[in-house]
């Protein structure tokens, strides 16, 4: 098989994700912490990684990543996301006549997993506050990489704003974030089913790898990057029994990574990812580098392409990329 007819593009689902379908009384300081269960999430970076939530009866209340309580008296019905990640959370969970504002990848066909959603229901993009406040949501949904002032601004008006701790580093904090939109949506029940389709689907992964077979080493690159230790890619491959080539060459975190590097590495499989339509140009040009075309990866025809919304998904949709991996490694279906 030639090298150009290795790389692998998944388009099109590779699993079913469940699309089901606050008022805020206040947004407060965090006033009595010992009041709320914590779920400690790993990670320090850009405020408090833990999820945070009261009682399930209304009102409801959660502390978010800058440490404010938000006060949510009933469901919402007119929700606000203002980041990639968490647009797809909330495409699984809420009802997608609610989602009235996403980020601008929501209308990006080659990395959006929620585009037709988008194209059917047409919700605005929440570019800036005052766009935000014209559509008199009750619940905004930002990162916490988003800019303070954003945040600062929205709660100044009284809007309810959950700083949503995004830098995912595991396959457990995906879990406990679609029960967190859950809670903070009222859509507990969709939630829970969207979080039983997630778990069956790493299962469905998992059960593809042979018994007795070698770990596989795989090494995950893009743009001059790779994942090492402590990421959601490092978690992803250890679940399906890999072994990451970055984080056993001593990679901690996102970082980067030169062609030298990956040649000592010596990957059986490279991972990457692409844009609609360019998987071939993209294999074409991982295959030009001297380094990493003397790769057992690249003698075996191991590089595989993955488009950008499977490659790239920190949601329910890197279910796709567990999916696309397994069936890629141990050879389902072939």
């Amino acid at each position: 098989m030639a090298l150009s007819q290795r790389a692998s593009s998944f388009a099109a689902p590779l699993v079913l994700v469940a699309i089901a379908g606050i008022t805020a009384a206040a947004v407060d300081r965090l006033a009595s912490p010992t009041e709320l269960a914590g779920i400690t999430r790993p990670g320090n970076e850009y405020g408090s990684p833990e999820i945070r939530t009261a009682e399930n009866a209304y009102p409801r209340r959660a502390i978010d990543s800058d440490g404010f309580t938000v006060r949510m008296t009933h469901p919402a019905r007119r929700i606000v996301s203002q980041y990639w990640s968490l647009d797809e959370y909330l495409y699984s969970v809420a009802p997608p006549e609610r989602i009235v504002a996403v980020s601008a990848f929501a209308f990006d066909p080659s990395f959006s997993n929620v585009y037709g959603q988008v194209q059917r229901f047409h919700p605005a993009i929440a570019s800036d506050v005052e766009r935000v406040l014209r559509l008199d949501p009750d619940l905004v949904l930002v990162s916490n990489s988003a800019q303070a002032d954003f945040c600062a601004l929205l709660r100044s008006t009284g809007v309810p704003v959950y700083r949503a701790f995004t830098n995912f580093t595991s396959l457990h904090q995906i879990a406990e974030t679609i029960r967190l939109v859950g809670y903070l949506t009222g859509e507990d029940a969709a939630a829970e089913k969207e979080l039983a389709h997630f778990q069956a689907a790493i299962a469905r992964a998992q059960s593809m790898r042979p018994a007795g077979a070698p770990a596989p080493r795989i090494l995950g690159f893009e743009g001059g990057y790779s994942n090492g230790a402590g990421t959601l890619f490092d978690d992803v491959v250890k679940t399906l029994g890999g072994i990451n080539v970055a984080a056993e060459g001593g990679l901690k975190g996102p970082g980067n990574v030169n062609s030298e590097q990956i040649l000592r590495w010596n990957p059986e499989w490279i991972l990457t990812g692409a844009n609609h339509g360019q998987s071939k140009d993209i294999l074409a040009r991982l295959l030009a580098d001297p380094g990493i075309a003397l790769t057992q990866a690249a003698r075996n025809h191991h590089i595989v392409v993955f488009e950008n919304n499977v490659f790239q998904p920190m949601s329910p949709f890197t279910a796709l990329l567990m999916t696309g991996i397994a069936e890629t490694v141990y050879g389902a279906g072939q």
